[in-house]
């Protein structure tokens, strides 16, 4: 009788741990994926939003300009233009975005990698 209730009680336990795996996997590579949003009113191009008092901000703004150029990109401060932040939700800075010409952006916040960044150089607006 002892082993029918330890049985009843570690199935759920089981159940229980195994769906907080599948979850927290599902979280991590949801992550690593940029985040699709419409981005109406910005032009096609790489735009990275960024704030006076970012600690994050210039590592990621050498980054871009070393993969794509220093004018691969362009910038959008907090303090000189708070409406963009405001229209397309962007909670954290450093945020960058691949805007297309049909206004579909793909949001990535923090620092994106290099390969991601190379994947988006076909959003560089060079005129």
């Amino acid at each position: 009788m002892f082993e029918n209730e330890a049985l009843g009680l570690l199935v759920p336990l089981v159940v229980l741990v195994a769906a907080s795996a599948v979850a927290l996997l599902a979280n991590l590579v949801d992550r690593r994926r940029p985040k699709r949003r419409t981005m109406n009113g910005l032009e096609p191009g790489i735009v990275l939003f960024t704030s006076q008092k970012c600690p994050g901000c210039d590592p990621v703004r050498d980054l871009l300009t070393e993969v794509l150029g220093p004018k691969g990109f362009r910038e959008i401060k907090w303090t000189e233009e708070p409406q963009p932040f405001q229209t397309h939700k962007i909670d954290r800075v450093p945020t960058t975005a691949a805007v297309d010409s049909e206004g579909l952006g793909r949001v990535w916040e923090g620092m994106p990698s290099v390969r991601l960044l190379q994947k988006w150089k076909s959003f560089v607006y060079l005129g």
